[in-house]
């Protein structure tokens, strides 16, 4: 696995509309992994959070539509199936 760049960001949403769903799935594969049905993981640098949150409002109907982007600050725990990021600089104290 290559050196992630950038922070850390788990990516949710909530869109009502199936195409404009799919539209935003589609976009985020292209910037981090999929972890659950409307969750990502995503290692983005500040001109890429940037971007991408561009390119999402631009997608979404913003008085109906949720996209959220937390930034964990510490260690992540998963119950489960999925693989939990390895990255040094993730784990901060």
């Amino acid at each position: 696995m290559a050196k992630a760049t950038g922070n850390l960001y788990v990516v949710t949403y909530d869109i009502a509309d199936d195409g404009t769903r799919v539209k935003v799935a589609n976009l985020l594969k292209s910037y981090g992994e999929r972890v659950q049905l409307s969750v990502f993981e995503c290692w983005l640098n500040p001109r890429e959070f940037g971007d991408l949150k561009h390119r999402i409002r631009d997608k979404i109907d913003l008085a109906n539509d949720s996209v959220r982007f937390y930034r964990p600050q510490g260690e992540v725990v998963v119950l489960g199936v999925g693989p939990v990021p390895q990255e040094e600089d993730f784990f901060l104290s």
